[in-house]
């Protein structure tokens, strides 16, 4: 096996390390969170509710860099604009329904919001430069001009429902 051969092949096997390692962190976008409310039976005269939700973790995109454009000093999307992946995490609340005129529980009204995917992408920056091309009116010197500046506007996409039950 020549040099090539081996080199070639260690690439894709760190290639594909790099896979396997990312990619259990994109199968869990959310950390399971337990929010203990049990210290509110001392207060309440029912029963405390429970709530269970997660901690979304954001993984950050590929951001749109600077490009060069012909014509232009300066290059468009001076600071991109940074597309995040994440997960509205899965959320159960539920809270038992005592009778007001006997000991029992009546039921447990629940709100069940279930996970789904949001994709943001933050601002970003275009910034024009203060001198234009150079012009030949003026012996190949550029001209003074007003600054360009402009932001991208931030994205937020997702479609999160909520379900109540009894």
């Amino acid at each position: 096996m020549g040099i090539s051969t081996r080199a070639g092949l260690a690439s894709v096997m760190a290639c594909m390390a790099t896979a396997a390692a990312v990619a259990p962190a994109a199968a869990a976008p959310a950390v399971p969170v337990v929010v203990p409310l049990g210290a509110l039976n001392t207060v309440l005269p029912f029963e405390a509710p429970t709530l269970s939700t997660g901690m979304p973790l954001p993984v950050p995109g590929v951001p749109d860099g600077p490009r060069y454009v012909k014509g232009n000093l300066m290059p468009k999307n001076m600071v991109p604009a940074v597309p995040i992946e994440s997960a509205v995490p899965d959320t159960h609340l539920g809270a038992p329904l005592p009778d007001p005129l006997s000991s029992r529980v009546l039921g447990t009204p629940a709100l069940i919001s279930p996970d789904s995917a949001l994709h943001v992408v933050t601002p970003g920056a275009d910034l024009g430069a203060p001198l234009s091309q150079p012009r030949a009116a003026l012996f190949g010197l550029p001209a003074v001009t007003l600054p360009k500046a402009g932001l991208t506007a931030p994205a937020v996409q997702g479609a999160p429902a909520a379900t109540a039950s009894f």
